[in-house]
């Protein structure tokens, strides 16, 4: 911790503010225009909170175990503990009005809480190892919490809208883990110096991605008042629209209407396409004078280590060069209107009394599907499943009509929940699923 002000100790402090500012401009302009200044302080004012119980719980945890070894130190210590208490901030900020946010807002002011935190973290925890070394720790360590946050963020708003407890806790948990796993991996290789030079880029990289694609599928999401307006959960709503997803692929198809317009990938805009030349060309040059002058870096930077000076010079630059480049390239309406060209179905006979419902479902989520039927049926309904997939019958899986309504165009269709998860269906379904979009890779080439 900083006893004293010194020149190195500023210069650290000046470093993660810059590195704040630049990330905090990239996601502000790169998908999120329009913010509150009020949200983004008392988010940023949570991120001290949240620093504060972090410290709290990893004074405990130290008193308890002084000594728990790397591993300890890097997945429980320091990672859990402090995406624990990220979670704890970020559901405290959201949980009192959360119907009026979408999971944008949730990514958006995780990723501010986030790099809160991040900063509050480094400038609390300076290191005496070195300048360099701590520089590279600061400019790696508040991007990773800061899109650590924005994950959070997402996750904890689907936690919010999402009613049924499998979905809620199975999406939540997931997000986590994977924030915990990432920033303990990340973590162990600062710690070990075990293979800086690939973990580093590995962890940035991932999480760029992995938000990225987030991002792109939140765009495609209601907020919190729209659902209520619905009568409807957020795992409801994901389900029917897969379904009217397949319905429209059909009815394209009939009226030979092609979606192969609707590409995943969209061309990177000309900012981001300079921006990503300016951070390039620095870490192409850099590699040339490792190559061509080691003499001249050595004599310059006397106390810069060489895997310090390719982290810094060549590794972090490209690594920039390649998030700019792909940021926003990923097409969210791709997700929203695209199909392959043979969907998978499974037939279903529903049964309820002397009355039999044979219909198809396009997608099963866990224990719940949408299905188009010939008449309403109450509420909360019980009823009894037999689901078809290729030759294979799963009879009589108990289940319940959770609600059922008219659509526009006078069809009806019933929101259904089996009693138990049907995991041997699952297996087979996705397995089917699997070698179908395998199959429509090659019959999609074969058409064009």
């Amino acid at each position: 911790m900083i006893n004293q002000f010194s020149i190195p100790s500023l210069v650290i402090c000046l470093i993660n503010l810059v590195t704040l500012g630049f990330y905090y401009s990239f996601y502000r302009f790169h998908f999120y225009r329009f913010t509150e200044s009020f949200l983004q302080y008392t988010a940023f004012a949570f991120s001290i909170f949240s620093a504060g119980i972090a410290l709290a719980l990893q004074a405990i945890l130290l008193n308890w175990l002084p000594d728990g070894g790397p591993y300890w130190n890097s997945f429980i210590l320091s990672s859990f503990v402090e995406e624990l208490a990220k979670l704890l901030g970020i559901y405290l900020f959201f949980s009192k009005n959360q119907d009026e946010f979408t999971v944008t807002d949730g990514i958006f002011y995780g990723l501010v809480l986030g790099g809160g935190f991040g900063l509050v973290e480094n400038i609390l925890y300076f290191i005496n190892t070195g300048l360099w070394s701590q520089v590279l720790r600061s400019i790696t360590a508040l991007p990773i919490h800061m899109m650590n946050g924005g994950l959070v963020g997402a996750y904890l708003m689907m936690f919010l809208f999402h009613k049924n407890p499998f979905f809620k806790w199975g999406k939540l948990g997931f997000g986590f883990f994977l924030c915990v796993g990432i920033h303990g991996l990340y973590n162990l290789s600062i710690f070990q110096e075990i293979d800086l030079l690939f973990v580093l880029p590995f962890c940035i990289l991932s999480l760029f991605f992995i938000l990225e694609l987030t991002i792109a599928k939140s765009r495609i999401l209601v907020p919190g008042h729209i659902l209520k307006l619905m009568n409807m959960s957020m795992e409801e709503y994901e389900i029917l629209s897969r379904h009217n997803r397949h319905e429209g692929w059909i009815q394209n198809i009939q009226k030979h209407i092609s979606t192969s317009g609707i590409k995943l990938l969209q061309y990177p805009n000309l900012r981001h396409s300079i921006i990503t030349a300016f951070f390039l060309v620095p870490g192409i040059f850099s590699i040339y004078l490792l190559f061509e002058s080691p003499e001249w870096i050595s004599y310059k930077f006397p106390d810069l280590g060489l895997q310090d000076y390719f982290a810094l010079f060549v590794m972090y630059p490209i690594v920039l060069s390649l998030m700019f480049f792909f940021a926003g390239i990923l097409n969210p309406y791709f997700f929203r209107d695209r199909m392959l060209a043979v969907p998978l179905f499974s037939s279903v006979d529903l049964h309820l009394g002397n009355i039999e419902e044979n219909s198809a479902m396009f997608h099963i989520q866990a224990n719940m599907f949408y299905l188009p039927t010939s008449q309403m049926f109450p509420e909360n309904t019980k009823v009894k499943f037999d689901l078809w997939i290729g030759l294979d019958c799963f009879v009589g899986l108990s289940g319940t009509i959770l609600w059922c309504r008219e659509n526009e165009e006078g069809n009806c269709g019933a929101m259904c929940q089996l009693d138990k998860i049907p995991y041997p269906f699952l297996f087979k379904w996705h397995f089917l699923r699997l070698k179908q979009n395998f199959k429509n890779l090659f019959l999609r080439k074969a058409l064009v």
